[in-house]
């Protein structure tokens, strides 16, 4: 049915203005009759007359449109509505661990933005922020680590609190070296306490694992268990600058993070590995990642609904206004 009332019981009232006359009409005989009054109700007499005013019967057209227009209104009262056909919702229903690299290397300034030199730091802010931003509908968390790895954030839909803590987060604030291992085992023990959904982790580095207690095999292994598919980031430049007679000059392509264990932990958990060496390569690996992680859950339906209560509402107000203009022309 594409036509329904939601509060129908409102036409509970319809017969309110007969019964108003109708009571008035009582107690108008017994006041003739000089009877005692069985009830007595102070204010009565003000509603007896408004009803005579909104229920004028010196004519019998003037009635039928007062009677139409109390239909009319009820009838907007009961709130009329018409039902669009169903409407699937694409809905992306994935829980994202980000685990971000915070050791003091991240405050080299060897990448570009816009053909200006940035540091590691501030370009994975700036994008990592956005990423944030667009989130609507997913969980986030995220890990930062260097060498210990801790939770930021648990996974949630709160992206306002995220972005608030990522915004603070200074280097070094656990530790100057890598624990690659300890930050994916984290990652995946906080986003395994998540029941349902699409589950990934999105780990950024821009150095070598040489610290922590979790070999980044036994990593691995707990991501494979939990069917956490990890997508690396190495950040950096490979124009790795070297000292000279004339100072700093650029040297031989050599990536300055473990493009070799990065590539392993994504190759062997079903992500893919990428690798940023300015800001607009960050931006994309993320809209990559954005577009490979997309699931669209079947069964999510809205029916869109148009109110209809003002085309009652409109002949309500037409009726009473020919009967007020009957009314005066009387």
């Amino acid at each position: 049915m594409d036509e329904i009332f939601l509060w129908p019981w409102v036409a509970c009232i319809l017969p309110l203005p007969i019964l108003v006359r109708w009571v008035s009409a009582r107690m108008s005989s017994r006041r003739t009759d000089n009877r005692t009054d069985a009830l007595r109700v102070p204010f009565f007499h003000r509603v007896s007359g408004l009803a005579r005013t909104v229920n004028p019967i010196s004519s019998t057209v003037q009635s039928a449109f007062l009677a139409v227009a109390w239909i009319c209104l009820v009838i907007a009262g009961m709130r009329p509505v018409h039902y669009i056909t169903d409407v699937p919702i694409p809905h992306d229903a994935r829980n994202i661990m980000l685990a971000i690299d915070l050791s003091t290397s991240m405050a080299e300034q060897d990448l570009s933005a816009s053909g200006l030199p940035i540091s590691r730091i501030d370009v994975v802010k700036a994008v990592v922020r956005d990423f944030i931003a667009k989130r609507a509908g997913d969980r986030l968390g995220m890990v930062v680590f260097g060498t210990t790895a801790h939770t930021l954030a648990p996974l949630s839909q709160d992206m306002k609190t995220l972005d608030d803590l990522f915004a603070d987060v200074d280097l070094g604030i656990a530790g100057e070296q890598t624990a690659i291992g300890d930050a994916l085992a984290l990652s995946v023990q906080d986003t395994a306490k998540v029941p349902e959904g699409k589950k990934i982790i999105i780990l950024l580095s821009d150095g070598y694992s040489n610290a922590g207690s979790v070999s980044v095999s036994e990593a691995i292994e707990l991501a494979r268990k939990q069917n956490i598919a990890v997508y690396t980031i190495g950040i950096g430049s490979t124009n790795v600058r070297q000292s000279s007679l004339f100072g700093l000059v650029p040297g031989d392509n050599i990536y300055t993070w473990d493009e070799r264990t990065l590539r392993k932990i994504a190759d062997d958990t079903g992500g893919q590995y990428f690798q940023a060496q300015s800001a607009d390569d960050l931006v994309e690996v993320y809209r990559k990642i954005d577009r490979l992680e997309t699931t669209t859950l079947d069964g999510l339906l809205v029916r869109p609904l148009w109110e209809l209560f003002y085309y009652p509402l409109m002949a309500a107000l037409f009726f009473w206004g020919l009967a007020c203009y009957k009314r005066r022309a009387k």
